[in-house]
């Protein structure tokens, strides 16, 4: 199965032209991409696609471009082999507002279980009511802010199009 490509001829018998792939292949060499199937997609628009303005993007990260310039352009031209970006972007934020929730939850039970105590040592009751209504008032800000995120997470803003075209 290894050398079952050994015969395949990269050029067309009748010339010696290169092909798309070889064009696309020596042009990442030469910025040093990784050779990912999404940069070659991303490279085979650049070079032949219908969208100049790609190759204008490509152009503008530099000699030596990151990933990660490189992928948001193809997010940006929404290219089909960087879909699955998109997926794992969204699991990451989906996971950080998850610690950030547990992290709130963990600030409003150490908040909980000092108000606790508080109450069984203090002759004051009155303070103690005072303090347990403003940590009532900040855990519902935190319940609110929380209810919207995970809206905004849920109802994603669509990108707005563009009416000149």
């Amino acid at each position: 199965m290894k050398n079952s490509q050994t015969g395949v001829s990269a050029y067309s018998a009748d010339d010696e032209t290169e092909t798309e792939l070889e064009v696309i292949g020596r042009f990442m060499m030469r910025l040093k991409v990784k050779n990912l199937p999404r940069n070659y997609q991303l490279f085979h628009e650049a070079l032949y696609g219908q969208d100049r303005g790609l190759a204008e993007e490509i152009e503008a990260l530099g000699s030596l471009p990151s990933q990660s310039g490189l992928d948001e352009i193809g997010l940006k031209h929404r290219l089909v082999s960087h879909c699955g970006l998109v997926a794992r972007k969204s699991e990451s934020d989906a996971a950080a507002m998850l610690r950030e929730v547990a992290d709130q939850l963990a600030k409003g039970l150490i908040k909980k279980q000092h108000f606790a105590r508080e109450v069984v040592q203090s002759p004051d009751v009155s303070a103690t009511l005072d303090s347990l209504n403003a940590s009532l008032s900040n855990l519902m800000l935190y319940e609110t802010e929380l209810t919207e995120r995970l809206r905004n997470c849920a109802n994603p803003r669509k990108p707005a199009r563009n009416t000149n075209a």
